[in-house]
């Protein structure tokens, strides 16, 4: 379930280099939040564009529950970090095709 933490920051993101993960020209940015969790976000786009975000993630014990925030919206469960963003890879590339 995706809650909310006390933030431990005033920044409501902490854009050191978690995983930041090329895709050839594409590349994904994990953004881990003050509150907790991560984003997903696509830096082929700007940031100022909605469609740059895709995901919301939010670590539950030894689990991952992610929020797909772009089309086909929906939440799923992940065992690990890299098969998040092997989702969200195949994702970025069926968004692009």
């Amino acid at each position: 379930m995706l809650t909310e933490s006390p933030r431990t920051s005033p920044e409501p993101f902490d854009r050191e280099p978690f995983g930041r993960e090329p895709l050839g020209t594409d590349q994904l940015e994990l953004v881990r939040l003050a509150a907790g969790g991560w984003v997903i976000t696509d830096l082929a786009l700007p940031h100022d564009d909605p469609a740059c975000l895709l995901a919301y993630v939010q670590e539950d014990g030894a689990r991952f529950e992610v929020v797909w925030v772009q089309s086909p919206v929906r939440t799923a469960w992940f065992d690990s970090l890299d098969a998040i963003l092997d989702e969200a890879r195949a994702r970025r590339h069926r968004r692009v095709a």
